[in-house]
């Protein structure tokens, strides 16, 4: 059974952590690169069409105002980034052993 929408399940705190941490290391957090990150730590979405999993989670944040959506112009690949808004910033004890396991493994 899915979870209702707007639920921040463990996967959505694995994300909202990735995107801090890449702020945190002065990197930008794209929907591909959240998706590499969430396969090298986190062992999670291993296979390569599991990808749409990543960009429905990203989605659901930003409807809930935990991530902001920059639409991509600036890059050759028109990526979008996404960043954590301020609501999102408030969870940070309820991600930080997702952040924990990034800082020991960056």
């Amino acid at each position: 059974m899915p979870k209702p929408k707007g639920s921040t399940g463990a996967t959505k705190m694995k994300i909202l952590a990735i995107i801090c941490h890449n702020g945190e290391c002065g990197r930008e957090s794209y929907g591909y690169g959240i998706w590499q990150d969430l396969k090298k730590n986190f062992h999670t979405y291993l296979n390569h069409n599991e990808v749409r999993n990543v960009y429905h989670h990203l989605r659901d944040l930003c409807e809930t105002d935990l991530l902001l959506r920059i639409e991509g112009n600036n890059d050759i690949l028109n990526r979008c980034k996404y960043k954590l808004t301020e609501k999102g910033e408030n969870l940070k004890e309820k991600y930080r052993p997702y952040l924990e396991i990034l800082e020991q493994n960056s």
